[in-house]
């Protein structure tokens, strides 16, 4: 048998309640303890949750890098004068006399001491006048993630003169000091010349001669400009960072941390390490001309010219003999030869020093006699 619903009572109610059948007292009582209870739950959140700190720099710490650096490039402009959303910070003078401009993340506590220490220590490292040009933003590990890449720890732009490092310790094994000394390396580079090359790939000029940059590269044992994960280590423009960091690792007088970060190919010898000093301090900017002149007889037909060549780069010849004279001119890079012309006019040539030390011009006399000027523009 089917049941029948009985029906209902009509019920009264106080207007004094509200639609949940509870006074609008004990509402509000109800509403303030969940706000109290999600008040305490916030703040033990907060407690619970590490607040973040800027680290205080260290020279000493520079060593510690036991692991590889992986920095990218971006073509960030540059920031304003003024402080970029959500840093503060800014321009901070420092014993040299110099101008030094760091910025912090709103992450971290607002430090005007610290921020000045970080300057200070940028300051301590092997510098030029770059140094009143850059601009340092010590960032969250979320916030490189964001402008950098998710698997960099740092990153720098050519373009806007920043360099984006972490404002704490990326490992155990990587300080912040080390991160951004090498990043401090790559704005080196990008204010140095070593043309014909790109210095941001292929390192400043008298470092990348000294390490055979053009050699090696050309023998695909290094791969200039290369950031992927594969070739990254083969790198010279990391290689160029990896000795800036060191050089200053041994001025500060630390034990130098293990080679493990770029190729062995790229470990400086005492010769590189003086070379990067020089191009940090002694910026290369251009190459030097000279001329010879010689006369060719009928006992001394044949005269060789020998230019040393220290640095790799551009090196340009013009051969000018006296009228009449019919000349032939060999060109020999260290034991190879380059050119071989026959011309009764001037002759001009343009060749890539790539490693080799020493260029020999041979000229000979074949016709008529008289004198011989050669004059030879090189790096």
């Amino acid at each position: 048998m089917a049941s029948r619903d009985l029906e209902p009572k009509p019920t009264l109610h106080s207007r004094r309640l509200d639609r949940a059948g509870r006074s609008p007292s004990a509402r509000l009582s109800a509403l303030c303890a969940v706000a109290v209870a999600t008040a305490l739950a916030a703040a033990a959140a907060a407690q619970a949750k590490p607040v973040q700190r800027l680290e205080s720099p260290q020279r000493a710490e520079i060593s510690r890098a036991s692991q590889p650096i992986v920095d990218t490039q971006i073509t960030a402009a540059r920031v304003s004068a003024a402080a970029p959303a959500g840093y503060w910070g800014g321009q901070y003078r420092v014993s040299t006399g110099e101008s030094v401009t760091v910025y912090a993340s709103n992450s971290y506590p607002v430090d005007a001491a610290l921020g000045q220490r970080w300057a200070d220590f940028l300051a301590s490292l092997i510098h030029g006048s770059e140094l009143s040009t850059v601009t340092v933003l010590l960032a969250t590990p979320e916030q490189i993630s964001r402008t950098c890449g998710q698997e960099a720890v740092a990153c720098y732009s050519a373009r806007g003169a920043e360099i984006y490092a972490p404002g704490e310790d990326p490992a155990s094994d990587l300080s912040t000091e080390a991160v951004i000394t090498h990043e401090y390396g790559h704005h080196i580079a990008a204010n140095r010349s070593d043309s014909p090359w790109l210095a941001l790939d292929w390192g400043p000029k008298r470092w990348a001669s000294a390490m055979q940059v053009c050699a090696k590269a050309r023998k695909g044992v290094l791969v200039p400009g290369a950031e992927d994960a594969v070739q990254y280590t083969e790198n010279p423009g990391e290689g160029w960072a990896e000795t800036y960091r060191v050089l200053n690792e041994r001025k500060a007088g630390r034990a130098e941390s293990p080679w493990q970060i770029v190729d062995q190919a790229l470990y400086p010898t005492a010769a590189a390490l003086t070379a990067a000093e020089q191009d940090v301090t002694a910026p290369w900017t251009t190459g030097t001309t000279t001329t010879q002149k010689v006369v060719l007889t009928l006992t001394k037909k044949t005269r060789t010219f020998t230019v040393a060549t220290q640095l790799d780069g551009t090196l340009r010849m013009t051969l000018r003999p006296s009228a009449g004279m019919r000349l032939s001119l060999d060109v020999f890079a260290s034991s190879t030869r380059a050119a071989h012309v026959v011309s009764a006019r001037a002759v001009s040539r343009t060749f890539t020093v790539c490693g080799a030390r020493s260029y020999r011009f041979r000229v000979t006399d074949l016709r008529g006699r008289g004198s011989v000027s050669l004059t030879v523009a090189k790096p």
